[in-house]
């Protein structure tokens, strides 16, 4: 059967219809937004996720011209608003905040969404060391000593849930060390981190803003960060690298901004632009920093890399531990 080549006609048509469809979606993006634009956060008002995206949303309605008005959907560990925002329209007039325990949903939660195929990674708003923060009774001063007090004695760690980022992260020191401990499961982090003060945990791993007002008072200790991404003004501890526990650096909290599937692209990188620009507002940092974490500018390429290592840490984990 013979090739059938478009003739120069044909050719300049579809050029023209070509070049009439990107203009299009160029003065679309440049249009918007025209109309309020709603902000998903997955999870109940008062938590990091809801704070953080309040002030964001502030900072776009005044930069962009419209208002951006935060709702939450809480429920199921924060997939309720996720799938929501994933079953939305891609029209640049909802999006979605979330953490990095979205990247958990299909691997550990058996739900499915999947944050690179059912949502369109937009901006890194922020990221936050992990603190090693211990029972203020116990006798270490120092990651070293706790190594050492918890080898000979039977120690207790607590999470919010399994496969949870606590979760992942205990694990993560465990196989650093060689230690034995044992976990417990808790509803919230806030039951655990009663626990921890109670002495019925020795440790957890925990954002240090949730404890910071039990370090202060001296109930728990804090013995390291797992990374030195930290605002200035922060609790001064060393990194877990520089107490002689390497590989720590990926035991971090993050938050994002998603879209749903097939978003256009010039609104992506438009939405992209301005929350960079909105994060390293002086109001903003200011937020960031009274919960220990610092702006994390990023295009979208480099946030999607990050949501993907974020996955890759999961698969791991799910491997180590065993969960089916």
């Amino acid at each position: 059967m013979p090739l059938l080549h478009p003739s120069r006609r044909d050719f300049l048509a579809m050029s023209a219809a070509a070049l009439a469809s990107a203009q299009r979606g160029t003065a679309f993006a440049q249009a918007w937004p025209s109309r309020p634009v709603t902000m998903v956060v997955p999870y109940g008002p008062g938590a990091s996720n809801d704070i953080f995206t309040r002030a964001l949303s502030q900072i776009l309605s005044r930069r962009l011209g419209q208002p951006f008005v935060v709702e939450n959907r809480a429920g199921a560990g924060g997939f309720t608003g996720s799938n929501a925002v994933a079953q939305s329209a891609p029209d640049g007039y909802t999006f979605l905040e979330a953490p990095n325990s979205i990247a958990s949903f299909s691997l550990i939660m058996k739900v499915k969404l999947d944050p690179l195929t059912d949502l369109t990674p937009v901006a890194l708003l922020a990221r936050s060391p992990i603190g090693m923060v211990i029972n203020a009774a116990l006798p270490a001063k120092t990651v070293k000593e706790f190594i050492d007090y918890a080898k000979g004695r039977q120690t207790f760690y607590g999470h919010a849930g399994i496969g949870t980022t606590q979760h992942q992260h205990a694990e993560m020191f465990k196989r650093a060390t060689g230690l034995t401990m044992k976990n417990v499961n808790y509803k919230s982090s806030a039951e655990a981190q009663t626990d921890l003060v109670a002495g019925r945990l020795q440790l957890m791993f925990v954002t240090v803003a949730s404890t910071i007002g039990q370090i202060q008072s001296g109930q728990l200790r804090l013995l390291a960060y797992t990374d030195k991404n930290y605002p200035p003004g922060g609790l001064e501890a060393p990194t877990m690298a520089e107490a002689g526990v390497p590989r720590m650096e990926k035991a971090q909290s993050w938050w994002g901004i998603f879209a749903p599937p097939r978003l256009p692209a010039e609104i992506r990188d438009r939405m992209n632009a301005a929350i960079n620009e909105a994060i390293r507002e002086p109001e903003f940092t200011a937020l960031l920093a009274k919960s220990g974490a610092s702006a994390a500018p990023a295009s979208p390429a480099e946030f999607t890399e990050v949501v993907r290592q974020e996955i890759a840490e999961v698969e791991d984990f799910i491997r180590t531990v065993g969960l089916q």
